[in-house]
């Protein structure tokens, strides 16, 4: 039994060490103050890049009650790859993300530029900022009252596993 419970152990710390951070899922706490509860799930594809699929869904804007969900897709490339373990370093990511409540459809692209840092402990951060242009079933969708491209904002914390 000792030697059995051993060899777990070898095979276990073998695992624990070359285990590599392949799976990132994280989440922007803020949001939550402003009605809005996301979630994303990232998947290291190679040495270089990633894709990152998200959930969002808003239930309060501006003080107003609203009912709207939305999905994401993201794919990010990591300029730091030669130099730092995917996922952390800078990155530019092109999105695509549709919103849609019982009244209204809304698709944005845009692109991201950040960085995030994934510590061995597993806790990650991600920083990133860049412009979306949005679009609603009538055409450009004017969010602002005077610029269809609107900036956006990633501040999220999660864990890498």
């Amino acid at each position: 039994m000792k030697k059995i419970l051993v060899s777990l152990m070898i095979v276990m710390a073998c695992f624990t060490v070359n285990a590599q951070q392949t799976q990132v899922v994280k989440t922007n706490p803020f949001a939550l103050a402003v009605g809005n509860f996301n979630v994303n799930y990232e998947k290291i594809l190679n040495s270089k890049a990633s894709i990152i699929l998200s959930g969002s869904y808003t239930y309060e804007l501006f003080g107003e009650e609203v009912n709207a969900a939305g999905l994401g897709f993201a794919y990010r490339y990591y300029i730091t790859h030669a130099k730092k373990a995917v996922p952390t370093g800078f990155y530019v990511n092109p999105e695509i993300i549709s919103y849609f409540s019982s009244e209204d459809l809304l698709l944005g692209i845009g692109a991201e530029l950040g960085y995030q840092w994934a510590w061995e402990s597993g806790f990650v951060l991600d920083l990133g900022i860049g412009p979306m242009l949005r679009f609603s079933a009538e055409g450009v969708y004017d969010f602002f009252g005077e610029n269809p491209v609107t900036p956006t904002a990633t501040i999220a914390i999660g864990y890498a596993f």
